[in-house]
C-alpha cells in the first residue's frame, strides 16, 4: 500500500472551482426562495389571515429572520463545501492535462499518473497509462 496522498491546495483551477461554486450557490438560493415562498402562501398567509393579532405577527418576524439567518448560512456553508467537493475533479483534471503537457514537451515517458482514492477520472487515468505504456515501451 502506497504513502496517502495529502491535499495541499483546494484551488487547483481556481476558474472552474469557483464557477461551480457560484452556481451551486445560485442552485441553493432559488431552492431556498422557492421553499420559503411555498410555505409562506401555503401556510402563513392562511395563519395570519385566520388567526390575526400582534402575537402572530411578531412569531411570523422571528421565524422569517431564522429562516433567512440560518438558510443563507447553510446556502454559504454548502458553497464552501463544492469547493473541496470540486478539488475530486479538478486536481485529477489538472495532473493528466500536466503529464501530457511534459510528454508533449519532452517526449520522455511520463511517470504513472495516481490519484487519490475517491478522485474522479480514475478510469480516464488508468486509460492514459495504458496509452503511454503502448506507445512508449520501457526501455
Amino acid at each position: 500500500m502506497g504513502k496517502r496522498q495529502m491535499r495541499k491546495q483546494y484551488l487547483i483551477n481556481k476558474r472552474f472551482q469557483i464557477n461551480l461554486a457560484i452556481r451551486f450557490f445560485v442552485c441553493l438560493l432559488l431552492v431556498a426562495i422557492a421553499s420559503g415562498w411555498a410555505v409562506y402562501y401555503a401556510v402563513w398567509k392562511a395563519v395570519i389571515i385566520e388567526l390575526h393579532g400582534v402575537q402572530l405577527a411578531r412569531l411570523y418576524h422571528v421565524i422569517g429572520e431564522r429562516i433567512l439567518f440560518y438558510g443563507l448560512g447553510a446556502i454559504i456553508g454548502l458553497s464552501v463545501l463544492s469547493i473541496f467537493f470540486s478539488h475530486k475533479i479538478a486536481g485529477p483534471v489538472y495532473k493528466m492535462q500536466k503529464t501530457v503537457d511534459k510528454f508533449l514537451e519532452t517526449e520522455a515517458k511520463p511517470g504513472i499518473i495516481r490519484l487519490r482514492k475517491g478522485d474522479a477520472f480514475t478510469d480516464l487515468a488508468d486509460s492514459l497509462n495504458r496509452l503511454f505504456s503502448k506507445i512508449l515501451p520501457s526501455a
